[in-house]
Order: C-alpha cells, then sequence, then structure tokens
C-alpha cells in the first residue's frame, strides 16, 4: 500500500476526513445548546447526514465511473469538512440540516470513490490486506474522531469542536492534494464494453 500514493493518499484523506471532523458525538452538545434539547431536533439530525447519503447513493454509478475518482475522492472529502464546520456555525435549524445533508452526500461520494479506486488500483495478490486496512480505516477513524471531537468540546464548545475539525480536515485534504500528485491526477481506467454471447 505504501509504495502506491495512489492508495496511501485515498487512505490519508479518509483518515482526515473522520479523525478530524467526525460530528456524531457532538449532536447531542450542539442540540441543547441550540435547540434546547429537543430529542426531535436530535433525530433530524440524524436524518439529514442519511437523507444527503441516500440522495449521493443513487447516483453512485456516474461517481464509480467517473474520470478523475482522485479529485472526486479529494474534493468530497474537503466539501465535507467545510459543511460541518458551516453546521457547527448554524444559527437556523433549517441551515444547520442543510450543512448535515451536504455532509451526508460528500460522505457519501468520497467512501463509494475511494472504494472504486482501492478496488482498481489494487494488485489481485494484495487484494485482502488492503481490503482489511481499508476496512480498520473505515470503522476506526469515525470512533477516533467522536472522541477527538468530545475532547476538544470539553475544552471549548461543541460549535468550536465542529467548526475547527472541519476546517482542519479540509485544510488536510488540500494538502494530501497538494502533496500527492499521483492520486491528483489519477484518471480511471477505460473499460473494455463486455459482449454477451
Amino acid at each position: 500500500m505504501w509504495r502506491k500514493p495512489t492508495l496511501r493518499g485515498s487512505f490519508a484523506t479518509d483518515v482526515a476526513a473522520t479523525v478530524l471532523a467526525m460530528p456524531i458525538s457532538l449532536f447531542p452538545l450542539v442540540n441543547e445548546l441550540r435547540f434546547d434539547g429537543d430529542p426531535r431536533t436530535l433525530g433530524l439530525f440524524l436524518s439529514a447526514v442519511a437523507v444527503g447519503g441516500i440522495g449521493a447513493g443513487l447516483f453512485s454509478g456516474a461517481v464509480t465511473r467517473a474520470p478523475r475518482a482522485g479529485v472526486l475522492q479529494l474534493a468530497a472529502a474537503a466539501t465535507w469538512g467545510v459543511a460541518l464546520a458551516g453546521f457547527g456555525l448554524a444559527g437556523p435549524l433549517w441551515l444547520a440540516l442543510a450543512c448535515l445533508a451536504v455532509a451526508g452526500a460528500a460522505d457519501t461520494v468520497s467512501v463509494v470513490t475511494r472504494g472504486a479506486l482501492v478496488q482498481l488500483e489494487t494488485p489481485d495478490e494484495f487484494r485482502g490486506r488492503v481490503s482489511s486496512v481499508e476496512h480498520v480505516v473505515g470503522v476506526a477513524g469515525p470512533e477516533v474522531g467522536n472522541f477527538r471531537g468530545g475532547v476538544l468540546a470539553s475544552l471549548t464548545s461543541a460549535p468550536v469542536a465542529l467548526a475547527v475539525g472541519g476546517l482542519a480536515a479540509s485544510a488536510v485534504v488540500g494538502l494530501v492534494a497538494w502533496r500527492n500528485a499521483p492520486l491528483r491526477r489519477y484518471r480511471t481506467p477505460s473499460r473494455e464494453p463486455v459482449t454477451i454471447r
């Protein structure tokens, strides 16, 4: 994996997005601070992320066929960070929910793009090991990110933790894009048409 800059950059992008900006642990605090702790509002937070993710998932075929998968993943991960920073700073409920829906859509695009890129770039003999790393990144990154968000919120506040985390994630993704030219220039291999006999 370390010998393939595209894989290294793709995983680094996902780690930056999840570890630095995962918002779920902060939802109850934001709900308490801004929306009087209404449980219906808390439910809307999670639903907004899901609606954005499902909406983007409807176009997953187009995402996996995108010619510039690396750029698409980088842009989606940066959008995720900015949208979560916006959620942290949003006042009205409609704006908070809109930011979460955008974040959910961006997350889905980033994950789908990463999955396709990893499958295309991994040689068959290493596929099991690289898929294991992908699974660990996908499961552990968000949990570490939720812990990071909780610690930062305890030192500052939930909105500050969200804003700082989201902007930091976008900045690190920008750094990955700048430093990792192979990921930035990656082009999805063209597929030969399949003939059914």
